[in-house]
Formats: structure tokens, C-alpha cells, sequence
């Protein structure tokens, strides 16, 4: 396999998570908060367990293209940046710590889904709760940072940089549920829903730029000294 298809195939993982993501919003069935009596967490668990445990296998799969994305997003940026790649490896790293700290949070939903739902506890559902909010601060900052590549570099159009800043906020302010446990900007908020599709808006627009503009490497000294 070229070069060439390897890019195309990392850019293609882009879509690839969002279809996956977009699956595991299919059974999507809001949330439970952990100030509500053990017998209403029960009963929520008890009547959506299974589809929780459908939800995180898909995000899992989701996850997993994610990782190579991020990797591919890291040379498609480096190319652009030069120098130093402070930036796109900035990138890199917050894209990677997004995938771990989201992957963490699916194991706690896993462990809830399959636990008996009689033993679901309210701290358990708190723990989940800030461990998904949490993995927003990371995202937050690989969005700024490819962001900063953008706007500064041209890495991508100026349009989707200026889209990337807007989703970087929009995680910022998410990150934020970490503190609040309900109102609108609380786990499963009515803010929430409207924040969350922003990486899934610059995402896809990302990703069919980063599958147009695949090309074979050139060797610069190999060129020269034609």
C-alpha cells in the first residue's frame, strides 16, 4: 500500500468515528443524575443497561478510529506548521489524551451497564459523569491548537480554523460540567446536546479536506538533484 492510500485511509477514519458515533447515538436515552433516590437509578439502569452496553461498544469503535485519525491530523498539520510542530504536536498529544480519558469513562459505563442494577450507586454514576466531562479538556485544546495552525499556517481553510476555535470553546464550556450536576449545562442538559455535535461539524468538513489533498510524499533532495 502507496503512501498515498495510507493518507487517504487515516483522513477516511475521520468519518469513519463520526459513523460510528453517530450509531452509538441511536440508543442514546438521556441520563440518570447521582442525586436521585437508588430505586429511580436502579430502574433506569435495569431498563437500559443493554443499550448502554451497545452505545460504548460502538463509541469504542469510534474511539479506535479516532486514534489514527489524530495521527493522520498530526502530519496533515506538521506539513503546514514546519519548524518546531509545536502546535500539531500539541495536537496530537490532547487528541490522544481525549480517546484515553473517553475510553475511561466507557469502561465506568460498561461497569454500570453490567452491574446488578440494584448495586448501581449514585456515587458510581457521579464518577462516570465527571470522567466524560472531563475528556472535553483535551478536545478542547486539540481544536485550538489545529486552531492556531490553521488560522496562522493555512493548514486548513480559514473558514474551518475559524470552526475549529468556535468548537474549542464549545468543549471548553462543556469541560465546566465537571462542577455543575444539573440545569442545562449539567450531564445530560439541554445545552449539552447543542454543544456536543461541534467536533462531529468540524470533523467531517476536516476530514474530506485532509482526502482531497492526499498526494504522493515528494523527496525533496531526490527532486533537486533530478
Amino acid at each position: 500500500m502507496d503512501e498515498t492510500t495510507w493518507q487517504r485511509w487515516g483522513a477516511t477514519s475521520g468519518l469513519v468515528a463520526v459513523g460510528a458515533g453517530a450509531g452509538a447515538m441511536v440508543f442514546e436515552r438521556g441520563g440518570v443524575s447521582p442525586d436521585e433516590p437508588a430505586d429511580q437509578i436502579a430502574a433506569f439502569f435495569a431498563v437500559n443497561g443493554s443499550l448502554l452496553l451497545a452505545q460504548s461498544v460502538l463509541f469504542m469503535i469510534g474511539a479506535a478510529a479516532l486514534l489514527w485519525f489524530t495521527g493522520s491530523l498530526r502530519a496533515f498539520l506538521a506539513a503546514a506548521e514546519g519548524g518546531s510542530q509545536r502546535l500539531s504536536t500539541l495536537a496530537f498529544g490532547a487528541g490522544i489524551a481525549q480517546v484515553a480519558v473517553n475510553l475511561m469513562a466507557q469502561a465506568f459505563q460498561i461497569g454500570l451497564a453490567t452491574t446488578p442494577p440494584a448495586q448501581v450507586s449514585g456515587g458510581l454514576v457521579a464518577l462516570m459523569d465527571a470522567t466524560f466531562a472531563l475528556a472535553n479538556v483535551p478536545l478542547a485544546v486539540m481544536l485550538g491548537a489545529v486552531a492556531l495552525v490553521s488560522l496562522r499556517y493555512r493548514a486548513f481553510p480559514a473558514w474551518l480554523g475559524r470552526l475549529a476555535a468556535v468548537a474549542a470553546g464549545a468543549y471548553a464550556i462543556l469541560s465546566a460540567n465537571v462542577a455543575v450536576s444539573g440545569g442545562p449545562l449539567g450531564p445530560g442538559g439541554e445545552l449539552s446536546y447543542v454543544l456536543y455535535p461541534a467536533l462531529v461539524i468540524w470533523l467531517v468538513p476536516a476530514a474530506i479536506i485532509m482526502i482531497r489533498r492526499c498526494g504522493p510524499v515528494v523527496n525533496t533532495e531526490r527532486a533537486a538533484s533530478a
